[in-house]
């Protein structure tokens, strides 16, 4: 697991680039891995960015 120490408008902005990112190396696989990670990598931060009830 990786933590990170972000403040909103950082983690706000690196979700907005995970989202928006398309990936484009040349090799499929690679491409795919990178968005399954990019994916990950938002849905990690949504949830930090989410208040806990």
């Amino acid at each position: 697991m990786i933590e990170f120490d972000l403040n909103t408008n950082d983690a706000e902005a690196l979700l907005r680039h995970a989202r928006s990112y398309i990936p484009k190396t040349g090799d499929i696989r690679e491409d795919a891995r990178l968005a399954d990670a990019l994916e990950d990598l938002a849905e990690a931060i949504e949830r930090s960015l989410t208040p806990e009830d």
